[in-house]
């Protein structure tokens, strides 16, 4: 059992944690060493997140699998119904399921921005919609923390849609921050830059060895691209944190400001 238990006792659920190389399982695996027990939600990869279960509950944290298509409203409130049905309430809820393409305007097809848009803002909104129901009906609060990015700041050549549904999250954040406020519901946003997850094999950034290490020169803090626990422990902060709130985190080791 991880020492440093200051979410002891309390349910969390991570979207879009089952994946191996994934920032969800960072994220997971914080929350979990802090004392949460953990749903892990994904639209699937089953045997990916029967190791994601066995992880957290080798950290001693009772953990479930359950998959829903966040992009739904009414599975994002299946989602958060089985969590309290099975694991007896929720106190944080991560909406970290995200999908990119790397298309420029003039090559965005109908379907390709419906499915970009229906994972990263309407599958945000509607999960983070759904748990502060459940939050409120409980009556003490809770905890919402939604994955970002820096392209929510900063524009991006083939990433278009990809930052409109960002950059709409660093808006809606603070609308829900305001909103949920007098139910004593926190909502807050942690932007990643480079991460090295499966998100980003199809980058053309990472193309050729040569472009990667001059991806990684590009980085101020370290020359190399985030480890997942480390979103996981800025996403571990606002799930502790008692009075901060419509905030957002960049973890980007100094990508931004390098710029």
């Amino acid at each position: 059992m991880a020492g440093n238990e200051t979410l002891d006792g309390r349910v969390a659920v991570v979207t879009g944690a089952a994946r191996d190389r994934g920032i969800g399982r960072g994220i997971a695996l914080a929350l979990a060493e802090r004392g949460a027990d953990v749903v892990v939600n994904d639209a699937g990869f089953e045997d990916e997140a029967a190791r994601r279960v066995a992880e957290i509950e080798a950290l001693g944290r009772r953990s479930i699998f359950v998959r829903a298509d966040v992009t739904r409203p009414k599975e994002n409130e299946r989602l958060v119904a089985e969590a309290v049905e099975r694991l007896g309430r929720l106190d944080v809820f991560v909406a970290n399921a995200g999908v990119a393409r790397w298309e420029t305007l003039d090559e965005v097809k109908p379907e390709s921005w419906q499915f970009v848009t229906g994972v990263n803002l309407h599958g945000a909104v509607f999960g983070c919609r759904a748990a502060a129901a459940v939050m409120r009906r409980q009556g003490d609060g809770g905890r919402i923390v939604v994955t970002s990015s820096v392209h929510a700041l900063v524009p991006g050549a083939t990433l278009g849609v990809y930052g409109a549904t960002k950059h709409a999250i660093d808006l809606l954040v603070g609308v829900m921050a305001l909103e949920w406020a007098p139910d004593g519901i926190s909502v807050n946003h942690v932007a990643p830059g480079w991460v090295d997850t499966d998100i980003n094999n199809a980058s053309p950034d990472f193309a050729t060895p040569e472009l990667r290490a001059a991806m990684e020169a590009s980085v101020p803090l370290g020359q190399r691209a985030a480890d997942p626990r480390e979103i996981g422990e800025a996403v571990a902060y606002f799930a502790e944190s008692t009075y901060t709130t419509g905030a957002h985190l960049r973890v980007d080791g100094g990508l931004v400001v390098g710029k």
